[in-house]
């Protein structure tokens, strides 16, 4: 039994290996995940959820884009024979159609780096500055560059105008901002009269998709926002910027940034997700207006808008792969931060303790499932339960803009579930080999095949439980003892314990013990079995007919005749492992065991050889076939109890026994109306039929006792044992 206890306390053991498995899972993921090098993989749940859980619908509507694609450029080509790049007055009539519309801001994701080719036909750039001056809500775009092009610095005139331009900023905490050494810019016709510049660097991650955005970039000792901000500060009228640890301050908006600086894009879909026309149609709008036609787009779609001017024709190169998209427009990118910050609608990761603590309870749930779950499947499915709720809490805590790492988690969980069940096999496997070597001998192997399935049933300790228990013995068993040798004694031993109990093993018994030639066995643990009673008797009646044929073979061999008397009993017991943790006895307790063992040794008075207690008795009554023998009150209990003899299974009774039988009964019922001398006459006719009826035998003795000293009249009819 000690090779049991290592079973009880196996799942523990494992358990605690699974934690020191965490430990070393977590010890080499944490430090690669919370240090950003993970990302990689992150972001690969981050856009399952983008594309899965974006809304167009939260887009602002008052934000929209006219597309420079390649309807508009192919109209121009065709009605007006000019190719690209345009003459900068066609923006300039976009410009002013959209002051008239009511436009809120004109935002230009384009820059005018050099004069118009145009410019030597007419005063082109002017002509575009001329309606920015008109306007005054359009704004310009700075490129900045890490390195010098060209070998030397941008015109410095031109620089220093740029500077000026630069918003104040506090860094209090965080990253510093990156300094840039050089920077494409406007000419000066188009960048003095705009109302705000924004840099449009997008720098995709490594995989080539664009997530972040880093909302502030420095030049020289000045701070430029990115366009989006640019335009947000200024309608909001903020400025300056301060930066926080984790967060930049613009005025209203706390726009949540990463270590690197970096805010997250929250995208609301794909292409389309803003209302978006051709800027051919606002060309021909503007032309429609002058000439005093009816425009091709009305004004009003424009009113308090924000309005982008962007490319989106393949030609012009400003195409970029996002989580939603593989060719989004680069000014949908610019739009959709725009959105986030007018909204104040941000995406920010989880904080530290949680990016910790929850893949540490998904672990950690994880090997319970797999530790303790009642087979591989079922931890399988625990766990995969498990990995759809951490993916419903990332989906719950993206809807309010938290990202929770969902790759790396799931990823370690599935390593630590394999491992686990590693684990678990190797463990399991020598566990359910003690167990089978244990108790292989003393249950049927459809018994112990379930309790290797359901091992926890062999726990130290005790349950209560209705179950029946059988006590067997050999009547004059010492007798023959005497008259054989050791070697013998145990050679016949061995041959009848070995019929006995593969009987009570077939029935789906549990063998308690031997003490000699004394068999305790019970039915209804370790697997609860609802006919346990049946079972019982069943098996009590195989095994006296098995003894019948064992007793021929042991009298041919010239050896005493050999009887065994069986007691039953159905009733609340305890039942389990009773011991200590180093040595214990899968056993049962408690008085109804009791009651059994006094119904063994009961036998003997009736001349019986199998008495079953009227518990038993009530739960087969219609199965077998029995005859009460008695009011017992036994040694040790002072309440009588009715006990029967089972003589078989029911229609199995044989016609003469059954004739004993009918009138055992008679005359049972004329001793108990204290009629002793008309129940001997019945009891005779019953022993005429079988002179070895044992209580036919015993009632005739009571009634010629009782005939000569009758009983007092207050005569109980309780047969009191004096014996065990």
């Amino acid at each position: 039994m000690p090779r049991i206890t290592g079973h009880i306390r196996a799942k523990g053991t494992r358990f605690l290996i699974g934690l020191v498995l965490i430990a070393l899972v977590l010890g080499l993921l944490y430090p690669l995940l919370l240090s950003g090098r993970l990302d990689g993989f992150e972001y690969r749940g981050l856009d399952w959820l983008h594309q899965n859980l974006a809304d167009k619908n939260q887009a602002r509507s008052d934000v929209a884009i006219l597309y420079i694609d390649q309807k508009s450029i192919d109209f121009f080509q065709a009605s007006r024979k000019i190719g690209w790049p345009w003459p900068r007055d066609a923006y300039g009539l976009v410009v002013r159609f959209l002051k008239e519309a009511g436009a809120r801001a004109v935002v230009f994701d384009a820059i005018f780096s050099e004069p118009s080719v145009f410019a030597g036909d007419f005063d082109d750039d002017n002509a575009f500055g001329q309606a920015m001056t008109e306007s005054g809500r359009v704004f310009q775009t700075l490129v900045l560059h890490e390195d010098i092009k060209g070998g030397a610095p941008t015109d410095p005139d031109r620089r220093a105008e740029v500077l000026k331009r630069g918003v104040p900023f506090e860094l209090k905490a965080g990253p510093p901002v990156p300094l840039f050494k050089d920077v494409t810019m406007p000419i000066p016709e188009i960048l003095n009269p705009s109302l705000g510049l924004g840099v449009i660097n997008i720098r995709p991650e490594p995989d080539g998709l664009v997530r972040r955005l880093r909302p502030v970039e420095g030049l020289d000792n000045a701070v430029f926002p990115t366009l989006s901000l640019a335009v947000f500060l200024k309608i909001q009228g903020v400025d300056k910027l301060e930066q926080e640890k984790g967060w930049l301050l613009a005025g209203p908006a706390r726009i949540p940034i990463d270590g690197d600086g970096m805010a997250l894009v929250k995208y609301y879909g794909g292409l389309g997700t803003f209302k978006d026309y051709t800027i051919a149609a606002a060309i021909q709008s503007a032309l429609d207006l002058a000439e005093g036609r009816k425009p091709l787009l009305d004004p009003a779609l424009f009113k308090d808008k924000i309005v982008f001017i962007g490319a989106k024709a393949a030609s012009l190169y400003d195409l970029r792969a996002t989580p939603m998209d593989d060719a989004l427009p680069g000014v949908e990118i610019h739009a959709t931060m725009l959105s986030n910050l007018l909204s104040q609608d941000f995406l920010r990761r989880a904080d530290t303790w949680a990016r910790v603590l929850a893949p540490l309870l998904l672990l950690v749930l994880t090997l319970t499932a797999a530790v303790y779950g009642r087979s591989v499947l079922a931890g399988a499915v625990l766990s995969v339960s498990l990995t759809g709720l951490y993916i419903g809490v990332g989906v719950l805590l993206f809807r309010h803009n938290i990202w929770l790492d969902l790759v790396t988690p799931i990823a370690a969980q599935t390593v630590l579930f394999i491992l686990a069940e590693l684990v678990n096999y190797y463990g399991e496997g020598r566990e359910k080999g003690a167990i089978k070597s244990a108790f292989a001998r003393y249950l049927s192997p459809d018994v112990v095949h379930q309790v290797l399935e359901k091992p926890e049933l062999l726990a130290l300790g005790g349950s209560r439980r209705v179950m029946t228990v059988f006590f067997s013995d050999l009547a004059g068993f010492t007798t023959i003892s005497e008259a054989l040798s050791p070697e013998n004694l145990v050679h016949l031993l061995n041959r009848y314990l070995s019929l006995m109990t593969g009987a009570i093993m077939r029935s789906g018994g549990t063998v308690d013990k031997y003490e000699g030639d004394a068999i305790m066995a019970f039915w209804g643990a370790p697997l609860i079995q609802e006919d346990h009673v049946l079972r019982a008797c069943r098996s009590a009646l195989e095994q006296q007919a098995l003894m019948a044929r064992f007793r021929q073979e042991v009298l041919a061999e010239g050896l005493p005749r050999l009887e065994v008397r069986m007691g039953l009993n159905t009733g609340p017991m305890i039942v389990g492992n009773m011991g200590s943790e180093e040595r214990f006895d899968y056993t049962v307790m408690g008085d109804s065991v009791n009651l059994a063992s006094r119904l063994e040794g009961a036998n003997k008075p009736f001349g019986t050889y199998i008495m079953i207690s009227e518990a038993t008795y009530k739960e087969v009554r219609d199965h077998v076939e029995v005859r009460e023998l008695d009011l017992l009150r036994v040694k040790g209990k002072k309440e009588p109890i009715r006990v029967y003899e089972l003589m078989s299974l029911t229609g199995e009774l044989p016609p003469e026994k059954d004739r004993v039988r009918t009138l055992y009964l008679e005359g049972l019922a004329l001793y108990r109306d204290m009629r002793f001398a008309d129940a001997q006459a019945v009891f005779q006719k019953a022993l005429d039929l079988d002179p070895d009826d044992g209580p036919s035998k015993t009632y005739l003795e009571r009634s010629l006792t009782y005939a000569d000293a009758p009983p007092p009249p207050d005569w109980d009819r309780v047969f009191t044992m004096t014996t065990k």
